[in-house]
């Protein structure tokens, strides 16, 4: 292992090492999971076996791996274990829409089956 192990944590191996090599690498070495999102806005999650000047190799759970290149990658987080939520994501307001394109726009969306 490289010097990378000293780092306790992705801000610190970016910041006082070399930026993104030192932050991929810690990732690489700690087989931290990952979310990288791209930026046509798909979520790929795994770990980070290998990178190299323009491209990383990310490998999922499951073993597949994906070669993805850094010119579409728009973030990179990693993956913590939270417990699951429950109920809805976004609370529906039970008021009266806020303006008269919003009741238009409603009418000619098609009814939604539950």
């Amino acid at each position: 292992m490289t010097d990378n192990a000293n780092y306790t944590s992705l801000g610190q191996a970016f910041s006082l090492g070399n930026g993104q090599e030192s932050a991929l690498n810690w990732l690489r070495e700690k087989k931290i999971p990952v979310a990288v999102f791209l930026i046509s806005g798909i979520k790929l999650e795994g770990v980070i076996t290998s990178h190299d000047q323009y491209s990383l190799l990310l490998t999922d759970a499951r073993g597949i791996q994906q070669l993805i290149y850094k010119a579409k990658i728009s973030t990179i987080t990693q993956v913590t274990a939270s417990k699951p939520r429950s109920g809805r994501p976004f609370p529906r307001s039970g008021g009266r829409p806020s303006s008269p394109d919003q009741n238009a726009s409603e009418a000619r969306r098609p009814p939604q089956a539950s």
